[in-house]
């Protein structure tokens, strides 16, 4: 894996010199981070039972950002029984709103300390508490395991007492398409339903008919052997038409504002876009965020790059307006 990064970098560093940039607008530093996370995620994606890389995936942890460390404080803590980090603010005000977040990682990698520093950032943005549980993962847990922790999360956070109208699910990729999941499958249990829905590049058709698969695959991380074909790794045996399996295909009627970024230039931007176009068709009060030059879930990793403290700002703001409906 290391020595397929290096000569990642080596090659793309060659091409910058020789043609220019992929994209005119991104830096060296980005440039040489998607061509890391590609050749990372091609390497893992040969060999999905790889000990090494299924340990890191599940027993990583990111720590909260320095600039955060008097501002946020992580706890490690159970939500239904599941491992859960949960993240409280240190200063005033009080807390606008809770936070319930899943981690992307294609329902296959990660745990929620991967995305500590986000999920702080986020936090400390939109002025929110937030919990993020470890759901169980395929190939070990394939689906529904995965919907069925997400909702047993979210009856967690109401046996808590927290009130529904001050929940706001969130994720980004897989983890974005759990946060819809989770919103189909409480209605359908007739559950009080969230205040909201923010998702960053939700991983939202695992049929994988979106035509910016192939449109976008030079100026993504993704690979594109991974989603040449519908995705029956997560969901053997099931309609990946599914709701719960691939939420774009949901009824969304009756479903809370939902807050959906995407890049411009990812694989998946059409997933976005298709739920965006959806949701409206149900009533749904929804706003759609693309950064033209961004890729898959850039917020998680690219600090450095202008459109992530938008995306930071943009939440407040919208977390801030759902917010004050309810006063």
């Amino acid at each position: 894996m290391w020595w397929a990064s290096a000569l990642a970098v080596i090659r793309v560093t060659f091409h910058r010199l020789l043609l220019g940039p992929t994209v005119p607008s991104w830096t060296w530093r980005t440039e040489w981070f998607v061509a890391i996370a590609r050749a990372t995620i091609i390497v893992a994606a040969k060999d999905r039972d790889d000990m090494v890389v299924n340990m890191f995936g599940r027993l990583v942890r990111t720590p909260v950002p320095l600039s955060l460390r008097h501002e946020i404080v992580v706890k490690r803590t159970k939500l239904a029984g599941l491992p859960t980090d949960r993240y409280m603010r240190l200063a005033e005000p009080p807390d606008t709103a809770t936070l319930l977040y899943f981690h992307g990682g294609g329902y296959v990698f990660g745990n929620p300390g991967t995305h500590r520093q986000f999920i702080a950032y986020l936090a400390q943005a939109t002025g929110t508490s937030a919990f993020a549980p470890q759901y169980r993962l395929a190939p070990l847990h394939s689906f529904p395991a995965a919907v069925d922790d997400a909702i047993a999360a979210y009856e967690g956070l109401l046996e808590r007492g927290i009130r529904p109208e001050s929940i706001i699910v969130a994720g980004d990729s897989a983890g974005g398409g759990l946060a819809l999941a989770l919103v189909h499958r409480a209605q359908s249990l007739d559950l009080p339903l969230p205040r909201g829905i923010i998702v960053f590049s939700p991983y939202a058709d695992l049929t994988h008919s979106g035509y910016t698969i192939q449109l976008n695959a030079k100026t993504d991380y993704l690979p594109l052997s991974e989603l040449s074909e519908p995705n029956h790794y997560y969901a053997p045996g099931f309609d990946l038409e599914d709701p719960e399996v691939s939420p774009l295909f949901a009824d969304m009627t009756g479903y809370p504002s939902m807050l959906i970024f995407a890049g411009g230039r990812e694989m998946l931007l059409d997933d976005s876009v298709r739920l965006d176009a959806r949701a409206r068709a149900a009533g749904v009060d929804v706003t759609l965020v693309v950064e033209e030059d961004m890729m898959h879930v850039w917020p998680v990793a690219l600090t450095w790059e202008p459109a992530t403290p938008r995306t930071f700002e943009t939440c407040a703001l919208w977390v801030s307006d759902r917010m004050d409906e309810q006063s």
